[in-house]
């Protein structure tokens, strides 16, 4: 009786072990050059991200989001799953009266690419010269508006 408990839960931690996640996005799993319009297209209106001229007020800023990760070191391997994550598992009921992110909004490879294209350049630190909207400066730890 005790083994069957035991294979019982082990077989359900392994079953439940990857229920709602994005498995792991390979370095090439996603192109940014075909990212950077499809997220324009789809993600700009809702999503400030400076590098794609997006100044959308209903969805995080994705650079003041995404620039404290970059200080602190985070890979850009990390900011990809994460986003993929995001796009996977929207919640379109944010439970504050806001509207959420459309579940579904891209997917396939193209969530592939909008991931690797936003992992590619949100919360780039850099000087206001290299920007054209806000950016994270790792220096003063603060979101730069220039």
């Amino acid at each position: 009786m005790r083994v069957a408990f035991v294979s019982l839960l082990a077989a359900s931690a392994v079953l439940t072990a990857g229920c709602g996640a994005v498995g792991h996005l390979g370095d090439h799993s996603g192109d940014p050059a075909k990212g950077k319009p499809a997220f324009v297209t789809s993600c700009g209106g809702c999503h400030v991200l400076a590098a794609a001229g997006t100044q959308g007020t209903t969805g995080p800023d994705l650079d003041a989001a995404f620039g404290p990760d970059r200080c602190q070191g985070f890979k850009e391997s990390t900011i990809r799953d994460v986003v993929r994550g995001q796009i996977a598992y929207a919640e379109s009921d944010t439970g504050t009266g806001n509207p959420g992110m459309p579940p579904n909004l891209v997917n396939g490879q193209t969530a592939k690419d909008v991931s690797a294209y936003v992992a590619s350049v949100a919360g780039i630190n850099g000087t206001a010269a290299a920007h054209t909207g806000p950016y994270w400066d790792c220096a003063t730890g603060a979101e730069v508006t220039g």
